[in-house]
């Protein structure tokens, strides 16, 4: 007769968390899982479309181009290109929509934190992103040379001057826009500037739908 202490440990299974590294134990064995660097093995999204050219730099400096449309997976730290004349789509996580204007580079990154969903950040060195949250609240960073703006569920465009000077348009919902020495809350038909070294300026109202006309064309292709 088997008593508990002289079964087999075969079909034990437990796991354990100790900060970022999962410990699973079957029977007498362990193996250590380090779940940040899972998540980072993840396909954070997909390139969708591309008018003219899209380059994408990977971690280890290979390159990949995705001309028209497509579906190439994206991976934190990739960095995304366009030239003058181009043009793109992606799409973050399966909910969040983001169009590339022309000149525009950016690179994927995120932050993980334990018991608390993965937010994914996109680092603007350059260019103009519209980014659009559809399908419920979705955490989201966009990191400028002198700004931030954080976002769950929203639509946005955000432009980059080549000295950092950063444009804040809020189509629709709330964004929290700041630089070093201050956050507001920018709300719907308003826009706000940054510029390195001073607060962002008091939201204002301005009809800019003139200046969106190019994503709109992007999202019909």
């Amino acid at each position: 007769m088997c008593n508990e202490s002289s079964r087999p440990y075969t079909r034990l299974f437990r796991f354990l968390a100790v900060g970022g590294l999962a410990i699973m134990v079957f029977g007498g064995s362990m193996l250590f899982v380090d779940e940040k660097a899972e998540a980072q093995s993840q396909a954070a999204g997909t390139a969708q479309n591309a008018v003219g050219s899209l380059l994408i730099v990977r971690k280890d400096g290979i390159q990949e181009t995705l001309r028209g449309k497509g579906a190439v997976s994206l991976y934190e730290f990739d960095v995304l290109k366009t030239e003058p004349g181009n043009q793109a789509e992606i799409l973050l996580d399966g909910a969040v929509q983001v169009y590339l204007n022309e000149g525009t580079e950016v690179m994927v990154l995120s932050r993980w934190e334990k018991h608390r969903p993965l937010i994914r950040i996109l680092r603007v060195k350059k260019g103009e992103l519209l980014v659009k949250i559809a399908e419920g609240p979705k955490p989201l960073e966009v990191e400028t040379p002198v700004a931030s703006a954080r976002v769950k569920q929203t639509e946005f465009d955000i432009k980059v001057q080549e000295d950092g000077e950063t444009t804040l348009r809020v189509l629709e919902g709330v964004v929290e826009f700041g630089t070093a020495f201050g956050t507001c809350p920018i709300r719907t038909g308003t826009v706000s500037y940054g510029v390195r070294g001073k607060k962002c300026t008091k939201p204002k109202e301005e009809d800019y739908a003139a200046a969106l006309d190019w994503a709109k064309e992007l999202a019909r292709k």
